[in-house]
């Protein structure tokens, strides 16, 4: 699996740089942009860091494609669910939906693999892999949300 590094360049309000000690939880999340490339999500993250009002980022990003981005570094924080004990302690893969707001098959292939490497090198129980929205209650990821089973298809399978 080609994991690609595109880093985000220092931002309070993106990549504070700011140390995780013990990675517990995997959390997944999804752009709220149709039709956005992983490339195209995460430039948008980049210039939230000029929005005093705005705070979001993610370490992982996978696109329709399938392809991975890194997009800050494991060992640093994200400000993916806006819980800092949570995200302090998290790893937030992005998903990117199509154009009719979906997920594509390759994506979700990509999805269970890089989940299986991370669990791995973190020894993360499949119970500590969740949504955003069990975190802060957003609708993201929505299809997964609403088609919980998948999930357990993703992971189990």
């Amino acid at each position: 699996m080609e994991i690609k590094r595109y880093f985000l360049t220092r931002g309070d309000n993106t990549r504070r740089k700011e140390k995780m000690v013990n990675i517990e939880y995997i959390v997944i999340t999804s752009s709220k942009y149709k039709g956005f490339s992983a490339l195209k999500n995460r430039n948008t993250i980049e210039k939230i860091k000029y929005n005093k009002e705005k705070e979001f980022s993610c370490h992982y990003i996978i696109d329709t494609n399938g392809e991975i981005l890194s997009i800050i570094p494991d060992n640093e924080m994200a400000i993916c669910t806006k819980d800092y004990n949570f995200d302090s302690k998290s790893i937030s893969i992005m998903l990117c939906i199509n154009e009719n707001g979906k997920y594509e098959r390759k994506e979700l292939l990509a999805l269970k693999n890089l989940l299986n490497k991370l669990s791995k090198k973190y020894n993360i129980n499949k119970e500590n892999i969740v949504y955003e929205y069990n975190v802060n209650f957003s609708r993201r990821p929505t299809i997964l949300v609403e088609e919980p089973i998948l999930l357990n298809e993703i992971i189990y399978k």
